[in-house]
């Protein structure tokens, strides 16, 4: 047999395989012992439990869906089932995932990225086969039901990259992958019906189109919007305006430049050639972008903050953990686990573990540092460690913040190590945080939940018709005007003008 037939038959197995299981029901006990191994384990480890929700609350919601599985259900109905007692705990570092092989190569997904401005909904990139679906399109409906309640849907059925009630980094990432949400939370789909006004006229039209795999997906993005992709390094500087002396540092994550880098070097050594070309380049203001950065490794998020940090600082005043994590970080094949905990960690009174190395100080760096006027963008992406930069600037008193509200909380997070547990029926997995994070800043100097923004910036429609960077222009004006919430030195924030239009 040849072996083109053979790799036929083998991708035709798979397939019906995934179409099976897919289908897969469980039954009422099997259920019923998967989302009670669920709350067992959150139980036991996620150091947030009670924390944005009330535990009585959690314990209501637990027995409420625990006791509604009498009947056999489907995985997806499954997967949305335990869906609410993972987003109760409002923790955008708990995340609820398909189990493995659910979402692959055959999964189809909505041939379009959608952006919306005020309360519509529009086409910005359009990889299906109907061209004549361009940019600006609004779209009202899939199969029936109108955006705004499926992005509604969609933004609380997962609160991924975005901590208690705050709603940006839940609508950042539900629009920005909206048709991942989709195919997670619906299933894939061969088609579906659209409803849709062209820019052209005001005449409502409806369409069936096909949905797309990601490869396609991807292979068409490249093809027609080539052009659109920010394809900026990582720690990169750009000097956009000589006149005010202006320079845009690029920071799109904290994680490692390199897989194999255990202390982080290459980017430490990015980041002084960053800085150090900023010095040639005499930069009086410096706009830091961190739209869409999702965080990464403290350390990191350190390493950038001595370079304007006026004095020492710690980054962390608590970091805690449940009992059961320890055995989460010290595992029996690794003799040397057991010590390396010991010597991190130490216990409470209250049965669980704090971090020993919190006293440790970061010094401001002398060589390079960065003198003038700061300014922020910042979105709902912008998370976890990056949230931490944004509260240690704000509590030292320095920056000019503009965009939105960034995803995590003024006051830190749940994050640091992670345990991903699998559903034992349903396979499906959940990723849990094992320490509870606290800044080491003043409850007094927050300017909200988040660290919230000196100046909002919404997208209008004309941004999205020419796809233009609308926080970052909007930054250039105030930098053109001398506007500055906060400058380096002074003990308290100037009086913020408003931009002269």
């Amino acid at each position: 047999m040849k072996i083109g037939r053979i790799l036929l038959i083998i991708s035709i197995l798979l397939h019906l395989s995934n179409r099976i299981a897919t289908a897969q029901e469980l039954t009422p006990a099997q259920a019923r012992a998967d989302i009670s191994f669920l709350k067992h384990k959150l139980d036991g480890l996620h150091p947030g439990m009670g924390y944005y929700t009330p535990q009585a609350r959690m314990e209501h919601l637990y027995d409420s869906l625990y006791n509604r599985l009498t009947a056999p259900i489907s995985y997806l109905a499954f997967y949305r089932h335990v869906s609410p007692l993972v987003t109760a705990l409002k923790d955008g570092h708990t995340n609820l995932n398909h189990r493995r092989n659910y979402i692959g190569k055959q999964t189809r997904y909505l041939p379009f990225y959608i952006r919306p401005v005020d309360n519509r909904y529009y086409i910005s990139h359009n990889v299906s086969s109907d061209t004549s679906l361009q940019r600006g399109t609004e779209l009202l409906m899939i199969n029936g039901r109108a955006v705004a309640d499926l992005h509604r849907e969609l933004m609380d059925a997962d609160r991924s990259g975005s901590d208690g009630d705050n709603l940006t980094g839940r609508r950042f990432w539900s629009m920005v992958q909206f048709a991942d949400y989709y195919a997670a939370w619906f299933g894939s789909a061969d088609s579906v019906r659209i409803t849709y006004r062209l820019t052209t006229d005001t005449l409502t039209r409806e369409e069936r189109i096909a949905c797309l795999s990601l490869q396609d997906f991807r292979r068409t993005i490249q093809r027609r919007y080539g052009v659109d992709i920010d394809r900026r390094p990582n720690l990169s500087v750009k000097v956009v305006d000589t006149l005010t002396h202006t320079a845009v540092l690029r920071v799109s994550s904290f994680m490692g430049l390199k897989k194999k880098d255990p202390f982080q070097l290459a980017f430490n050594r990015r980041l002084k050639r960053a800085f150090k070309q900023i010095k040639e380049e005499n930069i009086k203001n410096l706009v830091v972008d961190m739209q869409g950065n999702g965080g990464g490794i403290v350390l990191n998020s350190a390493r950038l903050l001595r370079y304007w940090m006026p004095k020492s600082f710690r980054m962390m005043e608590h970091e805690d953990m449940k009992r059961e994590a320890r055995a989460e970080l010290v595992t029996p094949w690794n003799p040397f686990s057991a010590l390396n905990f010991s010597l991190q960690y130490k216990s409470e009174k209250g049965g669980g573990f704090t971090s020993r190395s919190l006293r440790h100080k970061y010094r401001p760096r002398r060589k390079d540092a960065f003198t003038g006027n700061l300014y922020f963008l910042l979105n709902g992406a912008s998370f976890s460690a990056t949230t931490t930069v944004l509260a240690k600037t704000l509590d030292a008193g320095m920056g000019t913040f503009v965009g939105e509200s960034s995803g995590s909380a003024y006051w830190g997070d749940f994050a640091g190590h992670f345990k991903t547990v699998i559903l034992p029926n349903s396979r499906i997995q959940v990723r849990i945080p094992l320490k509870k994070l606290t800044h080491s800043v003043s409850a007094d100097r927050s300017n909200g939940f988040t660290v919230e923004p000196d100046f909002t910036v919404s997208r209008s429609y004309n941004d999205l018709m020419t796809n233009r960077d609308y926080i970052l222009d909007y930054t250039l004006q105030l930098i053109r005007q001398g506007v500055v919430a906060r400058r380096p030195g002074q003990a308290q924030p100037v009086q913020v003008s408003a931009l002269q239009e």
